[in-house]
């Protein structure tokens, strides 16, 4: 398994080298960074990581990078919300392992100190994690998180199988979001109620990742909805 840290707009400079840091300790190569604030504070702080964060991976666009991963791995130090539905089935880190295992490809996003990952950003995730804290004061340094999460984590760190069929390779994200942009299609057709969609592509979005579905499974669903789509647009005419 590969495992990307996908740093989110963090805008202390230091954070990023402790980071940094955190990913050599546990033999992680793959720091991502979209619209991070590095400066010469974070190679101070990211001590003898400082490869990491030279090899760092610049991201310009984060749902573009994300479709190639298998399964998103969102973290929240904050339950409930506005949007309470974006933020349900929280997992702890110690069972992260077994809800990304046989993934290939995997991204751990950490957001911003302030206001973490917005509510776009979750709902791009597959899987939202959350650390038990203290309810006095629930909200980790990124750092302090990135080090818990990675650490539950690293055991499963090995190389992907390159023998496997292709076929049969874990469904990418990019795969999963074909198949919602269909789904979508079938519940606009079916004149599903609107402000329901988003919800629903959420949901849809959470149950696929964390059923880490193969290539050829989410085929053959796409098949079934646009066969749906074609049969309705003929009923109609």
């Amino acid at each position: 398994m590969d495992i990307y840290i996908v740093l989110v707009e963090l805008k202390i400079p230091e954070n990023v080298g402790f980071i940094a840091r955190v990913a050599k300790n546990y033999g992680i190569e793959n720091l991502c960074l979209y619209n991070c604030n590095v400066a010469e504070e974070s190679y101070h702080t990211a001590a003898h990581a400082k490869d990491v964060l030279e090899n760092a991976v610049t991201v310009e666009n984060l749902q573009n990078f994300l479709n190639r991963m298998n399964v998103v791995v969102g973290t929240t130090g904050i339950e409930g919300g506005d949007y309470k539905y974006l933020r349900k089935t929280l997992a702890t880190p110690e069972e992260l392992p077994e809800l990304v295992k046989g993934a290939q490809k995997v991204a751990v996003l950490f957001g911003r100190e302030d206001y973490g990952l917005y509510n776009d950003e979750l709902a791009l995730c597959h899987i939202l994690v959350r650390i038990p804290t203290s309810e006095e004061y629930p909200v980790m340094n990124v750092s302090h998180a990135a080090a818990v999460v990675l650490y539950f984590l690293r055991p499963l760190l090995s190389k992907f199988d390159k023998d496997t069929n292709k076929e049969d390779e874990p469904a990418t994200s990019g795969d999963i979001e074909v198949l919602l942009s269909n789904l979508v299609s079938m519940l606009e057709i079916i004149q599903y109620p609107q402000h329901r969609i988003k919800r629903t592509v959420v949901v849809f979005r959470r149950i696929l990742g964390r059923a880490k579905v193969r290539r050829h499974e989410i085929q053959t669903l796409n098949a079934i909805f646009r066969k749906t789509v074609s049969y309705i647009k003929r009923m109609n005419k």
